[in-house]
């Protein structure tokens, strides 16, 4: 009830009113989102064979995604459905590593079902040893009971195990992946304050071990960076 010049008014009806109308907008204003995210990923695969003749350009400069991105990186590609472009694979492609045996790692999406995500992981390869999703060792003097209820010091591989990762897988695909060049050379023409993808997928301290095992002509010195440096799982 609501006063009015000393009667009281019953504004029950009204504001059901008002907010059936905003219901309504609402369902507007998702539908221009959906549009909008298709419209954008049907331009992106008309890009396909510049993003193509790109690579070879890429290819040019020695550690071009390990700049962008991180060790061993050799190139990463969106592959979009033709039918429905929203729904994409992230294509990651290593040059031989101490860590996995796998050349290739793709993660896809499929956003057809309005409403859910479905999402199909690789599987990795890892060497003996070198699983850098597993948990981190226990410290000195932590109880053998203790449990991980997360496992937070683990590498950006865990990813891959994601059932989800949608957030992520964006912002690589329409953000990383198309502006590779600022990523490259630093600059950036972006209007909002986003944290870089390279400050999620690469780690200082994975850089400069990387640079010195290439000074030093061996890989071994790369291996193995910190736990404690790595990126959290998403």
């Amino acid at each position: 009830m609501a006063t009015t010049n000393g009667a009281s008014v019953d504004i029950q009806g009204p504001l059901k009113e008002l907010d059936d109308i905003y219901v309504d907008i609402n369902g507007i204003v998702e539908q221009l989102v959906e549009e909008e995210a298709a419209l954008h990923a049907k331009y992106e695969l008309k890009k396909v064979p510049l993003y193509q003749k790109r690579q070879g350009a890429i290819d040019k400069i020695p550690g071009f995604w390990h700049t962008c991105a991180f060790s061993y990186l050799k190139s990463i590609d969106i592959e979009r459905s033709a039918d429905m472009p929203v729904n994409y694979k992230i294509i990651f492609k290593f040059a031989e590593n101490p860590y996995f045996t796998n050349s290739e790692l793709a993660k896809e999406f499929d956003f057809s079902d309005k409403g859910s995500i479905k999402v199909t992981n690789p599987e990795i390869n890892w060497k003996e040893g070198k699983d850098l999703t597993a948990a981190p060792p226990k410290l000195e003097g932590e109880d053998d009971d203790d449990c991980f209820t997360e496992n937070e010091d683990t590498s950006f591989f865990c990813w891959f195990n994601d059932v989800n990762g949608s957030d992520l897988a964006d912002l690589i695909a329409n953000d990383l992946y198309p502006l590779a060049l600022m990523y490259f050379t630093g600059s950036s023409e972006s209007d909002d304050d986003e944290v870089p993808v390279y400050d999620e997928l690469a780690q200082d301290d994975v850089e400069e071990e990387y640079e010195e095992s290439e000074n030093a002509g061996s890989d071994e010195e790369a291996e193995d960076a910190p736990v404690n440096k790595r990126p959290k799982c998403t």
